[in-house]
């Protein structure tokens, strides 16, 4: 079978599934003739596609989340202001991605929850079938359980994720834990990335950080500096020049960023899907702190919470996490994440269960 990929490349969250699900694909024979990575600079390729990319790769031009930089919070209006302009930049990137699929003619489009992908799919109706792929749609299944007063930004992310899915054969929703079906969507494993076998994990005592949002690494620095017994190994995507002695900063590297893991005591995260999945695997604690205002990583704090990944709170709070630390909280969840591959296989129709499906028009 040959594939393509459309990835939405800010953040590193679905270029590892991508990378992930091509390792799976050509080590069982197929091909994946080329990946459309959507991102704010489609002339800079991002850093973990640079790194682990095993494809061919092309960028576009896509929409992406803006923040504010003084509340630090996802911020909804400067998003849509900053996306109005590039308007007709997001055509052009859907005829390119249009242009380069029908050269390749695949059998199978993988959409990593690409906006743009979605628009693709539903105006230019591709021969091949189309796969939507990403945590976001456990949200649209019936049986998951939403943070409570939260109405608005549930129905914002949710039509996001529609769009996304417009056209779309199936829909594959990434589940820190087993989950039941609902219709079209079904759950599926995280797709981490294999080299997570080969890591044997020990505990050195630090506390390992994953910030998205560069400016909440103040919070640490504060704690740090009032708490020098603690260490702490801090990986943001900005240039710090004036850190407390206790902490070290860590340039944005997937290699490195695993291999601090598997030797920390637990993570800080702000609730990104993958590396709390990364952490779950390798039998790491997290406390997950989501972005203000930022829904999807609100639900992925209180679903990995209810999966048992650690503990959520609105704000760091290392203190809560050290005391949550010494419980011993630590559980296993290898099992499902290792029947990846099997599941995976099946829903893409690659073995002899039958996978057909009706098209979604509408979700």
């Amino acid at each position: 079978m040959k594939f393509a990929f459309i990835i939405q490349g800010e953040g590193r969250g679905h270029q590892t599934q991508s990378i992930s699900l091509a390792e799976m694909l050509i080590s069982n024979g197929h091909e994946v003739a080329v990946a459309l990575v959507g991102t704010i600079n489609p002339k800079k390729l991002p850093i973990l596609l640079q790194e682990k990319g095993n494809f061919k790769m092309e960028t576009f031009q896509s929409p992406s989340l803006v923040y504010d930089p003084k509340t630090k919070a996802l911020s909804l209006p400067k998003t849509v202001k900053n996306a109005l302009p590039n308007l007709r930049k997001y055509i052009s990137s859907i005829q390119k991605i249009k242009r380069i699929i029908d050269q390749h003619q695949p059998d199978i489009i993988i959409n990593f929850y690409d906006f743009l992908g979605g628009l693709y799919t539903a105006f230019c109706n591709p021969k091949a079938q189309v796969i939507c792929i990403g945590h976001q749609y456990l949200l649209l299944n019936k049986n998951f359980n939403h943070p409570k007063n939260h109405w608005f930004d549930k129905q914002i992310v949710n039509f996001n994720t529609r769009i996304t899915a417009l056209g779309a054969d199936k829909l594959l929703a990434l589940s820190f834990s087993e989950f039941p079906d609902d219709k079209s969507i079904r759950t599926v494993p995280p797709l981490l990335r294999n080299e997570l076998v080969y890591y044997s994990t020990e505990n050195h005592g630090y506390i390992l950080v994953y910030l998205t949002q560069a400016e909440l690494v103040t919070e640490i620095f504060e704690y740090a500096s009032e708490n020098p017994q603690i260490q702490f190994e801090v990986f943001i995507d900005k240039v710090i020049n004036e850190v407390p002695e206790n902490v070290h900063i860590n340039p944005i590297s997937s290699s490195v960023f695993i291999q601090k893991m598997t030797k920390c005591s637990g993570i800080i995260s702000t609730a990104g899907f993958e590396s709390i999945c990364e952490a779950m695997y390798l039998g790491k604690p997290a406390l997950m702190v989501p972005i203000k205002k930022h829904y999807e990583q609100l639900c992925n704090a209180h679903d990995a919470e209810r999966a048992g990944a650690g503990i959520y709170a609105p704000k760091i709070d290392v203190e809560l996490f050290l005391a949550y630390l010494k419980q011993d909280n630590i559980r296993n969840h290898q099992d499902w994440i290792n029947q990846s591959e099997s599941i995976f296989m099946r829903e893409l129709g690659l073995s002899n269960v039958d996978s057909t499906s009706e098209k979604i028009l509408a979700i």
